[in-house]
């Protein structure tokens, strides 16, 4: 077994290696300031390493071994060029430096180009390479203190890059302590608020709070306090000449290195655009609905002053399915005329009969306006019907409605109407009106196809829809 792999200490490996073979030689022949410095090496916590004799052969301790990775224990004893090959012509100019001058030689986070693991990296250092001297005064040795700050170099990094994505962000972000006073301040935050960074800075974020929202920072420092993120809401912000401007908000905790909440982070995005458009789509909807309205109304008036003439119970009947069509419009409006659910459809058709007389069941899906149309104007007829011949007409008389998709791919759908417990059912002799919006308009309107089924124990109506592309086309 290798001696030099069962030491645990540097100061134990180095009195057990065999420095007669090495250019040093006995350690009894060392430089009086050589064993010196490798006696104040030995016990200390920083990083040194000691390169010695014109072959610079490498002494070090136990704070410095973690820094060369897989070279250690092997690098002990030998000339730094064999172990520190990958970075020699940046390493050797720095130690002929000092052996040949006798000047100290220092930097702060110094990159070099290490091959200490698996893989090469670029590592950095703050460094400090001195003059060991014989007696006669020349420079025999480089004592090499060092402290690796990869990681601090990489965070600051991190951190820089970082900043500049703050700095350049169109976002409004800006930093708060636990006191609520302004730390940071970003362009996006500039150009949202109206304020300059240094008008802003150290004074309260309660500047930028609406008079109408007294207690809301208060509260979102509360959560922040608490360790939490509060998630993006939509508020308001006053701006630096006084307008409220709606905003989008998310808020984060801002940690220091031990966990503890020092501050928060706040982005803020303008939505004042997308507020006044959902305004003046409410406005659009509101004279939609209200001239929709007006249109039937006319058109139920007409109807009304025609029909008395002829058939009072035409204008009835014809009333009836405007009113259909206005509930439809009404639940489009509400939606914006993005179409509705259909189990919304489907009860609000049917919200003026009996519930109890109705059993409705299926996955719920949004349907397209004018589906939404074509059902509700179905439906309205399939419940008249039943009311006047079908299940609807006896006391014990049910109607079960049934809907699902038919195909997760292509999203189609099939809703069933049935009848039960009504009088006996017969074909018609001729098809009134119904019956023909029922079956030929409702299936042209879908795209898709509609069964009516005559059976004796009640009327069955299926129909079937292709998915939402057809619908749209």
């Amino acid at each position: 077994m290798d001696l030099m792999n069962t030491l645990s200490t540097m100061a134990d490996r180095i009195r057990a290696f065999p420095w007669s073979e090495t250019e040093l030689g006995p350690v009894e022949g060392w430089p009086p300031s050589l064993r010196a410095a490798v006696e104040l090496m030995l016990p200390a916590q920083a990083q040194i390493v000691i390169f010695a004799g014109a072959d610079y052969v490498a002494l070090y301790n136990d704070a410095y071994a973690p820094t060369i990775g897989q070279k250690h224990p092997h690098a002990l004893g030998r000339p730094a060029r064999e172990y520190w090959a990958e970075l020699w012509s940046d390493l050797e100019p720095l130690l002929a430096h000092v052996r040949q001058t006798g000047e100290t030689v220092s930097a702060k986070d110094r990159p070099f180009y290490i091959h200490r693991d698996i893989l090469p990296e670029t590592v950095y250092f703050d460094i400090s390479y001195s003059a060991i001297r014989d007696p006669a005064g020349k420079v025999h040795s480089v004592f090499c203190i060092v402290s690796e700050t990869t990681e601090r170099v990489r965070a600051f990094a991190t951190e820089s890059r970082l900043a500049a994505i703050v700095s350049s962000s169109d976002d409004a972000i800006l930093g708060t302590d636990t006191a609520q006073c302004i730390t940071d301040w970003n362009h996006g935050a500039e150009q949202l608020y109206g304020y300059r960074a240094e008008e802003v800075i150290g004074r309260s974020v309660t500047i930028l709070v609406p008079a109408h929202r007294p207690h809301e920072e208060e509260e979102i420092m509360e959560k922040i306090l608490a360790g939490e993120r509060v998630e993006p809401h939509e508020t308001q912000r006053v701006c630096k000449d006084g307008t409220l401007k709606d905003v989008s908000l998310t808020v984060s905790p801002i940690r220091d290195e031990c966990g503890q909440v020092v501050g928060a982070s706040k982005i803020a995005r303008d939505i004042s655009g997308r507020k006044e458009a959902e305004r003046l789509q409410r406005v659009l909807m509101g004279e939609l609905k209200h001239r929709v309205k007006n249109i039937l109304a006319n058109v139920q008036a007409i109807a009304r002053q025609t029909f008395r003439e002829v058939d009072p119970n035409a204008a009835t009947v014809f009333s009836k399915r405007l009113q259909s069509l206005a509930t439809a419009h009404d639940l489009l409006t509400q939606e914006s005329w993005e179409g509705a659910r259909i189990s919304t459809v489907v009860a609000k058709i049917l919200s003026v009969y009996d519930p109890g007389r109705f059993s409705m069941q299926g996955t719920d899906f949004t349907i397209p306006p004018r589906v939404v149309v074509a059902i509700s104007l179905a439906l309205h007829e399939l419940a008249t019907n039943a009311v006047k011949y079908g299940a609807l007409k006896a006391p014990e008389g049910r109607v079960e409605i049934s809907w699902n998709r038919t195909s997760e791919e292509q999203a189609g759908f099939e809703l069933r109407w049935i009848e039960r417990g009504g009088p006996a059912v017969t074909p018609p002799a001729a098809e009134g009106f119904g019956s023909v919006l029922i079956r030929d308009v409702l299936a042209a309107e879908l795209g898709g196809e509609v069964e009516l089924h005559y059976d004796p124990e009640g009327l069955t109506c299926i129909v079937r829809a292709p998915g939402e592309a057809e619908w749209e086309s």
